[in-house]
């Protein structure tokens, strides 16, 4: 419930950032600095969103530097979002640069960018939308802005080639699906914001050693157990004993730091 009210806010506040692609067409396009054709949808008066154009996955490759603010008309709008389905199946696009004024990454947007390694995330990113990474194969090491504080379900499924993410000290609930069949993932590194676990976040993991909890109260997962047994967690010494009270993490090694 929590998850839906926020996100509804969310929709409210950012006018139709949320729209499906295939009901409307982009309002502009213009050329970023490192050369390629981006196309916008104007969301409210001064802001407009990236969206999604079918060209795309034809011509879109190399590095992208989304810009912070574009002009067309004479107007400047400020790039306050990835719209849904975005750059969905761009296979050529290798990596990507987010403005520091963008707060939200929709649905999909990057869905199967299969040969997308690098994406930058700006310290304003507040929302990564659902599917947002999932079929990133080529994706590797994951760094999130501790500003983002949701994230939808199947995050990053699929990104088979993260070796490591760097989680979001602003988040509270790791998603559905989050990280399901990351399967180089050596470790994670959960922050003690964390207080839910959602079904199947860390299923389909290979290379998993270790799982740390840095909080000092043992979080919920939705589906138990939340990875294999096999799998040992770490968390501090002084919260030990929490986590070996705890009916969950107390059938598991636990060892402490």
């Amino acid at each position: 419930m929590k998850k839906i009210i926020s996100l509804l806010l969310m929709v409210a506040a950012t006018a139709a950032t949320l729209v499906a692609q295939t009901d409307s067409k982009p309002d502009f396009s213009a050329v970023c600095s490192s050369g390629q054709v981006i196309y916008y949808k104007v969301v409210d008066y001064g802001e407009v969103n990236v969206w999604y154009n079918h060209d795309y996955p034809e011509v879109l490759g190399g590095f992208v530097v989304i810009p912070r603010s574009v002009k067309h008309d004479g107007q400047n709008y400020v790039v306050t979002g990835i719209a849904d389905d975005a750059f969905a199946n761009c296979i050529r696009i290798q990596g990507m640069e987010l403005p520091s004024t963008l707060f939200f990454i929709g649905d999909r947007a990057f869905y199967r960018c299969t040969d997308l390694r690098f994406i930058f995330m700006p310290k304003t990113l507040t929302y990564i939308g659902a599917s947002a990474f999932e079929g990133c194969t080529a994706l590797l090491d994951v760094v999130m802005p501790n500003s983002v504080t949701e994230m939808g379900p199947n995050t990053f499924k699929d990104c088979s080639n993260v070796r490591h993410f760097v989680i979001s000290h602003g988040l509270e609930e790791i998603p559905e699906g989050a990280f399901l069949n990351c399967s180089s993932v050596t470790d994670y590194l959960i922050p003690p914001s964390v207080v839910t676990l959602g079904c199947h976040a860390f299923d389909g993991y290979q290379k998993l050693k270790s799982v740390t909890f840095f909080g000092p109260v043992p979080p919920t997962p939705d589906c138990e157990p939340a990875f294999g047994r096999e799998i040992p967690i770490t968390v501090m010494n002084k919260h030990f004993a929490a986590y070996k009270a705890s009916y969950i993490w107390g059938q598991y090694t636990i060892q402490t730091m």
